[in-house]
């Protein structure tokens, strides 16, 4: 009995709060360079990743820090990354509030879910329109951080696991 007194006082407290303490804190550097895509240096592109960066940091003003960058791949493929980082109390919650957010921007139909692997981390894609052309803009929330990234040309499966693989890239938890 004294065991399993223990085990639910400690380790039940330990299990909830494990996901915390491994995603927060956090920080993004986006490289010049994720994978086969290229961060793209032209006045637009940057004009352009400057204004998503203002406007995460307008929806989410006790972000630690944003950032906002668009790539592109030899083939014409284009992913805008954009997010921040900072304490998240409700990622479920949080991932679907951004796609909200975004939907007259991106004219976005219902989202669905994607299972990241990851406890604490919860994915959220949809499909939607900009500039005239068919997108998937998926959400990635965590205790840590908020990334969210625009695709073109992609699947919603794709999508959701490109963004996964540049997230891990792009946003690091803070060693103590």
């Amino acid at each position: 009995m004294l065991l399993l007194s223990v085990a639910c006082c400690c380790g039940v407290p330990l299990w909830w709060i494990q996901p915390l303490s491994s995603q927060y804190p956090a920080s993004a550097t986006l490289p010049d360079q994720l994978d086969s895509m290229r961060l793209r240096q032209d006045r637009d592109s940057q004009s352009t990743a400057e204004d998503l960066k203002s406007r995460v940091r307008q929806a989410d003003w006790l972000a630690e820090d944003t950032f906002a960058g668009i790539y592109t791949t030899n083939d014409g493929k284009r992913v805008t990354l954009f997010g921040s980082t900072g304490f998240r109390f409700t990622p479920e919650s949080d991932a679907e509030a951004e796609l909200k957010r975004l939907t007259d921007d991106y004219a976005l139909q219902p989202s669905v879910t994607v299972d990241t692997g990851v406890r604490g981390r919860y994915e959220r894609c949809a499909v939607g329109r900009a500039d005239g052309d068919t997108v998937v803009v998926c959400t990635s929330v965590d205790h840590g951080s908020l990334a969210t990234g625009v695709f073109t040309r992609l699947s919603v499966d794709d999508s959701g696991r490109l963004l996964n693989d540049l997230r891990q890239q792009v946003v690091v938890p803070k060693q103590s």
